[in-house]
């Protein structure tokens, strides 16, 4: 019945989770294309704002420079550069002068430095300018567009990133007298990489043509140009422009990202964005619908359990019942309120029990009167029918058992042989009743005198044998003392007056040599006949070879 439910349960939750789940695979295949579509569009457009936003604050800076070159202080210091000595030093500190009073004003600039066509530095705002190779041959539009000597680098003198551009400076008649070389600051374009309104969420990198990365975005992702991303994945993004790849990121942990470079300047633009919130809003409808397609299993189930359990309890109320008959139990009554199929079946499962009730109690009767009998028997068949002891055939069995026991372990047992004493004297002279009552008497003498352990047999007319399991004969000297003792004096009713009984044992300890039952009832037999020989009323015990030989 248990598997009739199960199976409706089952078909029920397998009926509603498979079309469910198909639908949702198709439905999240389908989102998830979706967003990878949209995430590589949004990273395009970041990628691109970013590009044009440095090419635009490039221009700036490139405009700013050739302002600086068009210095009438640059051209007249640059013009007496071939003086006398002491000219050309009076012109190289107003140059140096000057050059500081600018750096002052401008906060992007870090570093302007004057050479001449031969690329000697003639002055700078620093007292260590950074040496850079002079152009040799300067394009038609370097005075428009000035040339980019340095490209955009993690500067470590800095701890910033530097972009260095040379103008050439020239004179009234437009000969070039000389460069103006000024490095900028990149830390201002920072701010620009991202527009905090337009843009969409993601975070811009700008490396280096050597793939270290300058400047982020987000300012607290990069604080030295020891920060790189894995040379493999750089290069297919590399070779992949537009496209995006699935990488680990610096600090967003596993990222979407895409990338453009340029030749000039030489620079790789990334944009990336966190695979983590990218797919938040996915993770988020994707626990909805677990959490709709668990309320529609638990419903779905609810009902099937309920169906299931209109049908199978009552069958099942009649399986148990019936599990209680053939485990023996009949006192089993099903209460019938139904008056159907089930209601006909429960009404002869009763009818059925009545009758095995009666039967049992018939069964039970004549069961207990046989119990009784062969109890009986088997009583019968291993007492002695006047004693109570243990008949021949028993303790044969016994002392089998015994011997096989001291051939495992070597754990000695005693066997006492007990003989009353002129018995036959006794029983001609008081009378047979009397005669068995001395007998039954001395059998509750020795049954009281031994161990629970330990076994008393009558062997035969008015002898006895008790086994001492696990015992020496020492100890059993003493019981066999304790025996004598209790046997002195038996009331005898059939006379009405006490009778003095003694006895002769003969005392044995199991030993190797033992290997029979014949055998070792020989050697007691022996030690009776001794304590008899030696004049009755007492006992007599066989040492043991070990202990005599020790």
């Amino acid at each position: 019945m248990k598997s009739i439910k199960n199976k409706i349960i089952v078909f029920s939750i397998l009926a509603t989770l498979i079309p469910s789940l198909g639908l949702g695979i198709l439905s999240f295949e389908q989102n998830e294309t979706m967003i990878s579509e949209n995430v590589t569009r949004e990273l395009r457009a970041l990628a691109n704002h970013a590009s044009r936003e440095l090419d635009l604050w490039t221009k700036d800076q490139i405009y700013i420079a050739r302002e600086l070159s068009t210095s009438k202080i640059l051209i007249e210091g640059l013009s007496q550069a071939g003086q006398p000595q002491s000219g050309k030093y009076i012109s190289d500190k107003v140059l140096e002068h000057y050059l500081k009073s600018v750096h002052k004003k401008l906060e992007t600039v870090l570093e302007l430095t004057v050479i001449d066509t031969e690329g000697t530095i003639v002055a700078s705002n620093i007292d260590t300018p950074t040496h850079i190779e002079s152009q040799p041959n300067w394009p038609e539009n370097a005075s428009i567009q000035g040339n980019v000597v340095v490209p955009p680098h993690w500067n470590p003198a800095y701890s910033t990133a530097t972009l260095s551009i040379s103008v050439p400076v020239l004179s009234i008649d437009d000969f070039i007298l000389g460069a103006l070389i000024v490095t900028f600051d990149m830390d201002n374009v920072q701010s620009n990489l991202k527009d905090p309104l337009k843009s969409p969420p993601g975070e811009v990198l700008l490396l280096d043509k050597d793939g270290s990365i300058m400047l982020a975005s987000d300012k607290s992702t990069v604080d030295t140009n020891s920060v790189t991303i894995e040379p493999a994945i750089l290069q297919r993004l590399q070779e992949n422009p537009g496209e995006f790849e699935i990488f680990r990121g610096l600090a967003q942990g596993k990222v979407f990202g895409l990338a453009y470079t340029s030749e000039k300047p030489p620079i790789t633009i990334i944009a990336s964005r966190s695979y983590k919130s990218i797919y938040a809003a996915w993770k988020q409808q994707r626990n909805l619908f677990i959490a709709l397609i668990s309320v529609i299993l638990l419903i779905v189930t609810t009902i099937a359990f309920r169906m299931g359990h209109a049908i199978v309890v009552p069958l099942q109320r009649l399986i148990n019942a019936t599990e209680r008959i053939v485990k023996g139990d009949l006192n089993v009554a099903l209460t019938n309120t139904q008056r159907n199929e089930l209601g006909q079946l429960t009404f002869m499962f009763n009818q059925m029990t009545d009758k095995l009730r009666q039967n049992q109690a018939e069964i039970i009767a004549a069961t207990t009167a046989m119990q009784q009998k062969n109890k009986l028997l088997e009583t019968l068949s291993i007492t002695d029918s006047l004693t109570g002891l243990y008949n021949r055939n028993k303790l044969n069995a016994i002392i089998t058992d015994q011997l096989a026991r001291y051939a495992r372990n070597r754990r000695p047992f005693a066997v006492l042989m007990i003989d009353v004493d002129y018995f036959k004297t006794l029983n001609d002279s008081l009378g047979h009743v009397a005669g068995d009552e001395i007998l039954v008497s001395v059998s509750k003498k020795i049954s009281q005198s031994i161990r629970t352990v330990d076994f008393a047999a009558r062997y035969g007319g008015d002898e006895f044998i008790v086994i001492l399991t696990e015992s020496t004969v020492d100890e059993a000297v003493k019981t066999a003392e304790r025996i004598r003792s209790q046997v002195i004096n038996i009331h005898c009713n059939a006379i009405n007056e006490s009778v003095k009984v003694t006895l002769s044992i003969g005392i044995i300890q199991s030993e190797p040599e033992d290997t029979s039952l014949t055998l070792l009832l020989s050697r007691v037999d022996s030690a009776l006949y001794e304590a008899k020989h030696a004049g009755r009323n007492q006992a007599y015990c066989v040492q043991p070879k070990l202990s005599v030989s020790s």
